[in-house]
């Protein structure tokens, strides 16, 4: 019978509470590594049990640079990891739907499993669920997410060697993207499982950084540079696959559908002024979808209704 040891790798900056939480959260069976960024959990006045390992990083690295220095702390005997950011955390049927799924599908490179939203008060909804469970040969798995990557880390789980081979997150992103694009990659190059079953809750912030930095010029050109990198995969002939996507479709609806993402946001905050002007600066593209056209008319029409 193979044997399946999970590991838990956390990037992690003056968040100790949430950490503790999301660590709380972690079964007991399964291995935790914890990154933390420019050492701002000392002094340690938290006992952590035996399967938690913290290395502190004496300098302040990038955020994605602090993803992949946990992942790099994950012990050779561990044969998956989950990467989750510090504020996340997992339910209690965790455990019990990797190690079925695991069961099943022993050399599945990564497995998408479901993830719901917690607010900052605590309140559920309903996130990602996969609507069936599906395997899927290297690079058949990309056509669920070609128009955007909708599972949540604390739902995605790598094989360890696997990741190891494809490589991990992309440190020339500074504010987005990098988690999407490893996810994107991960299911041209790999094995997919995806399993309908939630078994983690993603944090949202409101007024968050995130939401703050959405609607700028950095997120989109980050937003390009993620989908050239999978566009470059594809054109470079990963499996049959690359034949059913058009490319530039791909990339003009990722693109378009940020850009809807980031002028919504600054409308529902009340900044009328800045959404308009951020959707002066940056066109549609020409493959965009019909509906998500529509629905940038659509708000383009609200916004110049209400500056008259």
């Amino acid at each position: 019978m193979v044997q399946f040891k999970i590991a838990v790798a956390i990037p992690t900056y003056k968040r100790r509470e949430l950490l503790a939480r999301l660590i709380d959260s972690i079964p007991r069976t399964w291995q935790v590594f914890v990154s933390d960024n420019d050492s701002s959990l000392l002094p340690l006045d938290t006992l952590f049990e035996d399967h938690v390992l913290v290395s502190h990083s004496p300098v302040l690295v990038g955020m994605f640079a602090n993803w992949n220095r946990a992942l790099s702390l994950v012990g050779e005997d561990c044969t998956h990891v989950f990467i989750p950011s510090d504020d996340d955390m997992f339910l209690p049927n965790a455990e019990d739907a990797v190690s079925r799924t695991l069961a099943q599908h022993p050399d599945a490179d990564i497995l998408v499993f479901g993830c719901d939203l917690f607010d900052e008060n605590g309140r559920r909804r309903s996130g990602y669920r996969p609507s069936h469970m599906e395997a899927f040969a290297p690079g058949d798995g990309f056509l669920n997410f070609v128009n955007g990557v909708d599972a949540r880390m604390p739902g995605v789980l790598f094989r360890h060697d696997f990741l190891r081979r494809i490589g991990a997150f992309d440190e020339g992103f500074e504010l987005t993207a990098a988690d999407s694009e490893l996810v994107q990659r991960a299911l041209l190059l790999g094995r997919a499982v995806f399993v309908p079953e939630v078994i983690g809750l993603y944090q949202v912030w409101s007024g968050s950084l995130t939401h703050a930095r959405q609607a700028t010029d950095l997120w989109l050109k980050e937003i390009e540079l993620w989908t050239s990198k999978v566009a470059a995969l594809l054109r470079a002939g990963h499996r049959p696959i690359a034949a059913q996507v058009d490319i530039e479709r791909y990339r003009a609806e990722i693109l378009a559908r940020n850009l809807l993402a980031g002028a919504a946001g600054l409308l529902a905050r009340g900044e009328h002024g800045k959404a308009r002007e951020f959707l002066r600066r940056h066109r549609v593209p020409p493959k965009t979808a019909l509906r998500t056209r529509l629905n940038l008319l659509r708000l383009r029409w609200r916004l110049w209704s209400q500056a008259r």
